[in-house]
């Protein structure tokens, strides 16, 4: 799935997936381990069946499933996203 995420980021395109029994649309800034272990991604949820819409949200990649690619594009423009996110000790890519 890290293929997945990152070749969004590289993109800029939009991410569909499910996550905790609620479908989410975000756009994808940062993949990494954090500092549990564990792969997350940094993303802004802009559409989807949850609330949450609009900021940078921490998601566990093992608690996502049916991960799609979007042909909608984003244009990255989070005025609080940090490329070097402190929630990851190792990033896989970013935009």
């Amino acid at each position: 799935m890290s293929a997945l995420i990152c070749e969004a980021i590289r993109t800029e395109r939009l991410l569909e997936f499910d996550y905790h029994g609620q479908h989410r649309v975000v756009a994808p800034y940062c993949h990494g381990t954090s500092s549990r272990g564990k792969e997350v991604l940094r993303a802004v949820q802009v559409g989807g069946t949850a609330g949450g819409l609009g900021f940078g949200k921490l998601w566990l990649v093992e608690e996502m499933s049916e991960v799609r690619l979007v042909e909608t594009r984003f244009s990255p423009d989070d005025p609080n996203y940090n490329p070097n996110d402190s929630a990851m000790t190792q990033i896989h890519c970013r935009v």
